[in-house]
Order: structure tokens, then sequence, then C-alpha cells
């Protein structure tokens, strides 16, 4: 479900026991004639007063959620649903084990999490019903294996597979995390230096050669106009500037346009095109290895994957491809039409479907492309520190060439005079 069919709906609601509580949740609603029954079956009690805010509160209410830290930490849902696997499988029924799990939560968001399915499943609900009405803490792929994993019996070994999975996405997104963050500070010292400079250092090198009276080089004279546009310019939009900055990256998790056009930009640059390429590649083989071999049929499970893929660029070609085996093409064929997927998903694919063993392969890809991944975020470490000392030593001599050899030369001649 799209981010703009939820909405944020404030409840009143009285229990069978008389006791009366009030909420505010995020829930895939859209007015009040969806939201009223939803809330009855979330909360087992009869609603007394009911709100469905405006969407345009989303962007608030989730900034607001954020900073109160609502969310699940990936890795801490991960070891809840570990748990609950090992729970189950040694014996113990859902509701004590969710008792107990619930009981031992220190994370305040777990915890209600915990307990809102341990009062769902008491009161005669599946487990995957209860996890429908927390698709802003658990991910789509989840919900849809533990639904899996009751309706076939095997609830335990699908609650541990759907750990390891997030556990292994964890993985992908830090590894591209490590790979990213050492040039973003990188480039991001780089700016504040330079802005120091042309702030601060540069002007008055400028005042101080003005009144001396010093006969710049053509280079010293053509980087100080250029310091002196800089200052103006920035005076004159360094707050739209600065706005951009802020504004961006809520415009990337808000705006499916400004999305597509960083990940499109991301995809055809030489270097990011091969950490992108490469990460999605993993991603997408890893996800849909757990889906296949979890007994999710193809479409289904290709319209979950379309969902979780940020990456605008993969996520136009799976639906793509999704759109092609509903006309009763292949997979591979949908892949390779895209023109974005590797020659190799493409053809061990081709070969799962032709052999019945798709998971399989899928499973392959998924570990070929995370190795792939753990060696070029190694690869680009070790390129990046030399070209960054490389950088710094250019503008070093730059500035040493520029600025302090003329500084020397009015001290030289000053000596001369006397």
């Amino acid at each position: 479900m799209s981010e703009a069919a939820f909405r944020y709906v404030f409840y009143r609601v009285v229990s069978n026991q008389g006791r009366v509580r009030a909420g505010l949740s995020k829930l895939p609603v859209t007015d009040y004639s969806n939201a009223h029954p939803l809330v009855e079956r979330r909360e087992q009690a009869v609603v007394l007063q009911l709100y469905v805010l405006p969407a345009l509160m989303l962007p608030l209410l989730d900034g607001l959620a954020l900073f109160m830290r609502r969310s699940i930490p990936i890795a801490l849902l991960a070891e809840f649903l570990h748990s609950l696997g090992l729970m189950l499988r040694s014996g113990l029924p859902v509701d004590m084990a969710l008792k107990d799990l619930r009981d031992d939560a220190k994370h305040l968001a777990l915890k209600a999490l915990t307990a809102d399915l341990l009062s769902g499943v008491r009161a005669g609900n599946t487990l995957s019903s209860r996890l429908s009405f927390y698709p802003h803490l658990v991910p789509a792929t989840v919900r849809h294996l533990v639904d899996i994993g009751e309706r076939s019996g095997n609830l335990d070994r699908v609650l541990m597979d759907a750990s390891e999975h997030l556990g292994r996405i964890t993985a992908l997104r830090r590894d591209v995390s490590r790979a990213l963050i050492y040039p973003f500070f990188v480039v991001v010292t780089i700016v504040i230096a330079a802005l120091f400079w042309v702030y601060y250092v540069l002007p008055d090198l400028a005042n101080m050669f003005r009144q001396m009276g010093a006969h710049l080089p053509p280079l010293t004279q053509s980087v100080l106009s250029a310091v002196h546009w800089m200052r103006e310019l920035l005076a004159a939009y360094g707050y739209w500037v600065l706005a951009a900055v802020v504004v961006l990256p809520m415009l990337l998790s808000r705006s499916q346009r400004v999305r597509a056009g960083f990940y499109w930009l991301a995809y055809h640059l030489p270097i990011s095109r091969t950490l992108v390429r490469t990460s999605a590649m993993a991603f997408i083989s890893e996800y849909l290895a757990l889906l296949v071999a979890a007994g999710i049929n193809l479409l289904d499970g290709l319209a979950i994957l379309e969902a979780a893929t940020r990456n605008e660029v993969y996520r136009d070609a799976i639906r793509q491809a999704r759109q092609g085996v509903m006309r009763g093409n292949t997979l591979a064929s949908g892949l390779e039409r895209s023109g974005v997927f590797s020659p190799l998903m493409i053809r061990l694919i081709n070969v799962g479907e032709q052999s019945g063993n798709l998971d399989g392969q899928l499973r392959t890809l998924a570990d070929e492309y995370r190795r792939r991944l753990n060696h070029l975020v190694a690869t680009l470490a070790e390129v990046i520190k030399p070209a960054v000392l490389l950088l710094a030593g250019a503008l070093f001599i730059f500035v040493v060439v520029v600025f302090l050899l003329p500084v020397y030369d009015l001290i030289a001649q000053s000596t001369q005079l006397r």
C-alpha cells in the first residue's frame, strides 16, 4: 500500500471490561468509514470517538514519531523474530512465547508491539492478521512470511528464516553505508574548509595585498576575483542553499519524482553506478529468493519486492517484469527487457525457471552478489584513501602557489628596501 493510503487516526475506545483508553496510530485507512471497523478489530473494543487526521499532517507526525524513536531497529526486530521462532520450535504456545518476550522487552515500541500481538492472539486472531496493522514497523516481507508459515504449519521455521533475512538485509545496507560514509565526510570537510577560507582567510589576504600596493600574479588576481564573486553569491543565495540542503533529504524520502532523479543520476555516474548496481542485485536476489522459497507465488513476490525497493530505477524495472509475467512471459525475459540487470542474473534466473529450481538459483545469485558487494566496498575504501591524499596535496600546492608565494615576494621586497 502506498504512503498516500495511510493516515494518522486519533481514537478513544472502551474495552469489554469497561476501561476507556485513547491512542494515536498510523493505519492503512483513508476516511472514517474504513477507519472505524479497523480500529475496533485492532483494539478489540468499541469506538467512542475517532478522528482521521488530514494527509498534510503525515510528514509532521512521521518526523515527530522518528524523533521520539517509536520505530523498531531492524536488528532488534530480527532478534525478536529469532527468539519467537526458537520458543515455538521448543514447543511453547504462541501466547506464552509472546508473553515472555513482552516481559523481557526493553525497547518501548517493541514492547508495545508485542503486547498488542499478545492481546490479539489471546482474542483469537492470527499472528499475521495482527502484524498487518503495523506496516510502518514490520516489513511486508515478514508479514507475508508469517502468513505463509501459519497456513503451512511451519511458523517456527519461517520466523527464523525471516530473522536471518533481516540480518542479511541489514548487512547489505551497512556495507553500502560503509562504502559511502568516507567519501561523504571527505566532501563535507573539503566544503567546510573551502567556506572557511572564502569567508575568513582569503579576504584578509586580499586586504593586506591592497594596503601594501602589491603587484600580484595573474593567477592570484583571478582567484581573488573568483573569491569576491563567490562571497557575493553566497550572501545572495546562501540561505537558499542551506534550505535546499535541509529539504533535499525530506524530498528524497517523500517525493517519488525526486528519488527517481537521484537514483537515475547515481546509476549513470561512473563509480556510483557499480555500487548501485551491485547492491541492487544483492538486495533483489536476496528478497526474491526468500519469498519464492517460502512458497509465495512469483507475482505476489514481485509485488512485495516492488514495494520494498527504494531505488526507483530498479522498482520500475521490477514493475515492468511483473506486468510481463502477468501476460505470460518469463521473469528472465522481463528483466532482460529492462536493460538494468546483469547478464549473469538473467542467465541464472532463466536456468532456474526452466529447471524448476528458481529459488536455488536466486539463492546462488544472492550469495554471489553479496560477495561482490563486500569486495567492492573493500576496494573502494583502498582506492578512495590515496585519491583523497592526492586531492588534499593538490589543494595545498594550489594555496601555496597562489597565495603564499606572493606573500614571500612581498617580504623579500620589503627586506631589500631596508
